[in-house]
């Protein structure tokens, strides 16, 4: 039973305790006077109401006092919470108390539920930041080592080839060495076109999303040797640069996936143009998501770096089950959220803290 009064409400515990208060004065005034004046008709009425109406007005001031204190304790400890997560330590919880509010409790509950995400997230954004600099320095040496054994051989070959050309008088050889040059040349240009628009496809740029897209899934089909299905509805255009950039980037991740994680042998790319949205899903038929628990680790930050690019053009993702056997990536970004999503500036600053794909 006490338990119980304990844990009502502040509004009910002063209630109650102001209710205990008038009842007892009441009874005990009452008694109190009618004692007096058996015992002393001759009593003095205004010194009895005096005294009677002080010790009321102590008792009461006391007990609110006691009551309000032991109820606002759970907030006191709120207080000292929030005050300890805002200097920075993030492992303090919100405790309940015997005499908290159930209102107070749930809000406790919602607060540390709050700060638990809040950790997941910052330790998920710490192992993004490391994988961002691993991709970086990954990317930057396979640059330098297609540089150097394409690009720095062929133009070290053009190099050999002119000079033997500057010491012939031969017409014909003449020739046919710059014939074997102009080979060299084109095949060097295409390498380091090649090279250009896995960084940056000039696609998404001149031609837009679709054309970006389509290429881009007969280029994974080429490489992975699976078999990329590419189908759009209802194109009506140009979207927004950073809605194409987002939905392209998520595609490439999510066939990046395919091909390394999930031993498929066919991927299937949609992309629809709704009236209130757009619509981006790719689906396989291989083993799909690792268990939560377990799985590769790389394939999860991949996941949440999807999941960032989306919400920043204010889109949602869901990855679940495909009807072909394997994984599913949606994708949508509604008409509303890009048309008035963050400036280009301040996207591209915040991409840095998102992955590229890996």
């Amino acid at each position: 039973m006490s338990d119980r009064l304990l844990r009502l409400p502040i509004a009910t515990k002063v209630l109650v305790a102001n209710t205990v208060i008038v009842v007892m004065g009441a009874a005990i005034g009452t008694w109190l006077t009618a004692t007096l004046v058996r015992l002393d008709p001759a009593t003095d009425y205004l010194d009895l109401v005096l005294v009677l109406g002080s010790i009321g007005t102590i008792l009461s001031v006391a007990v609110n006092h006691a009551v309000l204190r032991a109820a606002f304790a759970p907030l006191r400890a709120l207080e000292r919470t929030v005050s300890a997560v805002r200097r920075g330590d993030l492992t303090t919880r919100a405790r309940r108390l015997a005499t908290s509010d159930p209102s107070i409790d749930q809000l406790g509950d919602t607060l540390n539920g709050m700060l638990d995400e809040l950790v997941t997230y910052r330790s998920r954004l710490r192992a993004m930041s490391s994988q961002v600099i691993r991709a970086q320095e990954e990317e930057r040496l396979r640059i330098a080592r297609e540089l150097h054994d394409e690009t720095a051989q062929a133009l070290t070959s053009i190099a050999v080839h002119l000079r033997v050309l500057q010491s012939t008088s031969d017409l014909a050889q003449v020739r046919a060495g710059l014939s074997t040059t102009r080979e060299i040349t084109m095949a060097a240009l295409e390498d380091v076109r090649k090279l250009a628009i896995e960084l940056r496809p000039t696609l998404l740029d001149h031609l837009g999303l679709v054309a970006a897209l389509e290429e881009h899934c007969r280029d994974c089909q080429q490489r992975a040797g699976i078999e990329v299905e590419f189908s759009v509805d209802s194109a009506k255009g140009r979207l927004h640069e950073q809605v194409e950039l987002v939905i392209y980037r998520v595609a490439q991740e999510a066939l990046t996936n395919v091909a390394r994680h999930a031993r498929a042998r066919r991927a299937c790319v949609r992309l629809v143009f709704e009236l209130e949205q757009v619509t981006l899903t790719v689906e396989d038929d291989g083993v799909g998501f690792p268990a939560e628990p377990g799985g590769d680790d790389t394939q999860r930050l991949g996941l949440f770096g999807m999941r960032e690019r989306v919400e920043l053009v204010g889109g949602s993702i869901a990855f679940g089950r495909s009807p072909l056997g394997g994984a599913r990536v949606i994708a949508r970004v509604p008409h509303e959220a890009w048309q008035s999503s963050i400036p280009t500036s301040e996207y591209a600053h915040r991409q840095v803290m998102v992955a590229q794909p890996s």
